[in-house]
């Protein structure tokens, strides 16, 4: 029977250790429910199948991972990239663009727009990886990585384990 959990007391318990409970044996795991240890197995082509499946889900799930960070990295280094092109745009010993911006600006201003703008990166690079880090926990991104080796066993398709931790 697999959805049966057994409790485990044997009535005596040392004072130290004694929780009143007793133990939880957890049920097994539903694949061992359906014909063997471990469920029955895929045949050759399914197996190959299904590897393909979750190969293409996990690269799907990859590539939406990377957009993200895209994104966030571009959106948070928009500052810094903004001073960076202004002062190199502008001084005259690089590109010295005729802009109406420059205009406004001498070397001396360019040169500080570039050093700001390195100044800057550092820690809003580090609240961009912060700010992904975080993203990536709160929607459970990490989570949805297939493993193949699922893809032999029937009685597994697309599952999402909600009793492990992200590594972030």
């Amino acid at each position: 029977m697999c959805g049966m959990s057994v409790l485990l007391d044997d009535g005596g318990g040392d004072e130290d250790f004694d929780s009143g409970d007793g133990i939880r044996m957890l049920a097994p795991p539903p694949a061992q429910c359906e014909g063997g240890v471990w469920g029955s197995r895929r045949g050759h082509c399914g197996c190959v199948l299904w590897t393909l499946l979750l190969m293409l889900w996990d690269v799907l799930l990859l590539l939406g991972c990377v957009l993200l960070m895209l994104l966030i990295f571009s959106l948070i280094l928009l500052p810094t990239a903004l001073l960076l092109y202004t002062g190199f745009l502008c001084h005259t010993r690089v590109v010295a663009s005729r802009a109406a911006l420059c205009l406004y600006l001498n070397d001396n201003g360019c040169s500080g727009l570039i050093i700001l703008g390195f100044v800057m990166m550092s820690p809003l690079v580090v609240i961009a990886a912060a700010t992904f880090c975080a993203l990536l926990r709160r929607l459970h991104l990490l989570l949805y990585f297939q493993p193949i080796r699922e893809a032999r066993y029937q009685g597994r398709g697309l599952g999402w384990r909600r009793d492990i931790h992200a590594w972030v």
